[in-house]
């Protein structure tokens, strides 16, 4: 057998272990250690991400706990603060602001975006502001053309939101109406952002939600390229890679964050994700009767592991229900963050490496295995549906 060969039959079996474990007759109460949250980190490790890390915040105070590494090359642990790029966690924030402008009278909901800003896409004076919200309104992602395919091209360049669009419109469109993801509809709700209030987009996310929540450490960059603060090497698969050859996974960590704006592009780190949710869940942020409609999902292609998209939020599933928050994506970084439905239950996961491959389905279910053991007090049970889903974008 090869070494190669080897660690994935170690990683299976150590994987295998941590989902089948047999379920406690109770879910043992939380000190200084969740149960089985470690050993579900360490899986994730082993299933093929460089390091992770995870911060609990509840009632009972702060943990925090890594596993593996934050560079391949000097085998640094991972900062217990380390900061990431928080990727599709940055949808809920943009949500939260744009919802904050529904409630002061600024925005409606059903109003199509074409009255706001016309000409932008094709057709959208029938897409509404909700339709953007929850990826119904049948516009094209972006991030799937061609121009996007590679980082290290990429992530060099500066786009405007404007060409950002101008690349989506080139695509084939979904159909309106179902959900199809897309972060074109999230540029087009920055722009809504910049145009009703007259302010950049950075400037409104600091005033409306990272300061009422707390979060010092967050910002939208505009086109630097450096994270500040301590932070783990971010690492990412080019398409087709294996991810078991040496040298295969590439440091891709500055990045010019222009390409991904107000889809995908906050800074942050595990503690004011943390904050923000417990703030949003809240009510601190957003109105109830707008937080229930932030929570009222549309199906997903990802379900039962993540089978709804709201206006800003998605679901995870769980064995003791579903809890709500967003994944994120974006080379480097792979981020987890999920509230209970008073915020009062914060977790928080950062993986330092992007991977698109088939493979990167059991290091998502570790991450999971990880949620639901601190969340429902037990292992994960892995529903009868395939894996394939949990890596699903229609």
């Amino acid at each position: 057998m090869s070494p190669a060969n080897g660690r994935r039959v170690a990683a299976a079996a150590l994987i295998a272990a941590s989902l089948l474990a047999p379920s406690p007759a109770f879910a043992q109460p939380r000190h200084e250690d969740p149960a089985g949250v470690r050993q579900a980190l360490e899986a994730t490790v082993a299933a093929g991400a460089p390091g992770v890390l995870a911060r609990i915040d509840d009632d009972h105070g702060t943990w925090i706990a890594t596993s593996g590494t934050a560079d391949l090359e000097t085998r640094a642990p991972v900062p217990r603060e380390a900061r990431f790029r928080v990727a599709s966690l940055t949808k809920s924030m943009v949500a939260a602001t744009v919802l904050q402008l529904v409630q002061e009278g600024r925005v409606r909901l059903d109003e199509p975006i074409g009255d706001r800003l016309p000409g932008h896409v094709a057709g959208g004076d029938r897409i509404t502001v909700r339709e953007l919200l929850n990826h119904t309104g049948g516009l094209a992602d972006y991030a799937r053309a061609p121009e996007f395919a590679d980082p290290g091209h990429y992530g060099r360049r500066t786009y405007t939101p404007e060409r950002l669009i101008a690349e989506a419109e080139r695509l084939p469109r979904p159909e309106r109406g179902r959900f199809a993801y897309s972060n074109t509809g999230y540029i087009l709700l920055g722009l809504l952002v910049e145009k009703v209030t007259g302010r950049d987009l950075s400037a409104e996310l600091d005033r409306r939600i990272f300061r009422p929540a707390g979060m010092t450490r967050s910002y939208l960059p505009a086109t630097s390229d450096v994270i500040r603060g301590p932070h783990a090497t971010g690492y990412h698969l080019p398409q087709g890679a294996d991810p078991a050859a040496p040298g295969a996974l590439k440091p891709v960590t500055r990045l010019n964050p222009s390409f991904a704006w107000a889809a995908y592009g906050v800074v942050s780190d595990a503690r004011d994700v943390n904050r923000f949710y417990q703030a949003l869940f809240g009510g601190r942020l957003v109105g109830r009767d707008l937080l229930a409609q932030m929570r009222t999902g549309v199906a997903t292609p990802q379900a039962p592991f993540f089978p709804q998209y709201g206006l800003g939020l998605e679901s995870v599933g769980l064995t003791c229900g579903q809890m709500w928050g967003a994944t994120g994506s974006i080379p480097g970084y792979q981020t987890f963050g999920f509230a209970d439905a008073a915020g009062t239950r914060r977790m928080t996961l950062s993986v330092n490496v992007q991977r698109n491959d088939p493979g990167v389905a059991t290091m998502l279910l570790s991450v999971i295995d990880a949620l639901n053991r601190y969340f429902c007090g037990e292992p994960y049970r892995l529903p009868a549906q395939g894996i394939d889903r949990l890596t699903r974008r229609p």
